[in-house]
């Protein structure tokens, strides 16, 4: 290469422009848009101009979230555990209460209220003996009666059938289990609310002896057993299914 070319080549060279301060520029853009984000963050965002932001971006600002039936959808949802509401339970117990003192049928059955339902419970040999599922006739007469007004409560209702802890005899391999015991009179106590014109579904329970323990107070052995014996039939507050 001659001396000529080489005095080309560095006069063209001076004359490349000098990108370096972009570089320098990219740095500082970058942190004033951090800077700006930041001061953004920390500042507090008035609802309506956000509303009017959101509006333009083709959403609405809502705090309940609506269900839509466009599309695919999963089986179970959030909205599903949110129960409504039936009838105060303070105000049944009134109503039923005056019933069960005023009927001679339901004499022997105690209502009370705890937390969240109103329990009526037909307990003792009056209504069921021992080792055995079937329903005495006071008991038929007491929860016709019941079912009579309970036909009219939207509330949910379920049974809860009970049995003391005492081992059920004999070589019979087709005999109940108490287990299975508690569960049969739960579902005789059903039947009997439904042929009563109750119409809605009723949730039954067997729970064989595994409450026993909430009568240890009671002194009375043979008390405390007929205790065990009994059905629940629990009001809830929620509403129940099919109303």
């Amino acid at each position: 290469m001659s001396l000529f070319d080489e005095e080309i080549e560095i006069e063209i060279a001076k004359r490349k422009p000098n990108t370096i301060w972009l570089t320098s520029l990219a740095d500082l853009l970058a942190l004033m848009l951090a800077f700006f984000v930041m001061v953004f963050s920390m500042s507090e965002i008035k609802k309506d101009t956000w509303e009017i932001v959101l509006e333009k971006l083709g959403y609405q600002l809502n705090d309940q979230v609506e269900a839509s039936d466009k599309g695919p959808t999963a089986d179970k949802n959030i909205e599903l555990f949110s129960e409504q509401k039936a009838f105060d339970l303070a105000y049944l117990e009134n109503i039923l209460g005056s019933k069960i003192a005023s009927s001679s049928e339901l004499s022997d059955v105690e209502i009370f209220k705890s937390a969240d339902r109103l329990i009526i419970s037909f307990a003792g040999e009056t209504y069921f003996g021992t080792g055995g599922d079937d329903v005495a006739l006071k008991m038929v007469e007491a929860t016709r009666l019941l079912g009579e007004s309970l036909r009219y409560v939207k509330n949910r209702v379920e049974i809860y059938g009970h049995s003391d802890p005492s081992p059920m005899t004999g070589n019979d391999p087709d005999a109940l289990t108490n287990w299975g015991l508690s569960l049969a009179r739960a579902l005789s106590v059903s039947d009997i609310l439904k042929k009563s014109g109750y119409s809605f579904p009723i949730r039954v329970f067997g729970m064989a002896d595994s409450r026993f323990f909430e009568l240890e107070d009671v002194e009375d052995v043979q008390k405390k057993y007929a205790l065990a014996r009994r059905v629940d039939i629990v009001i809830r507050e929620a509403e129940g299914l099919g109303r």
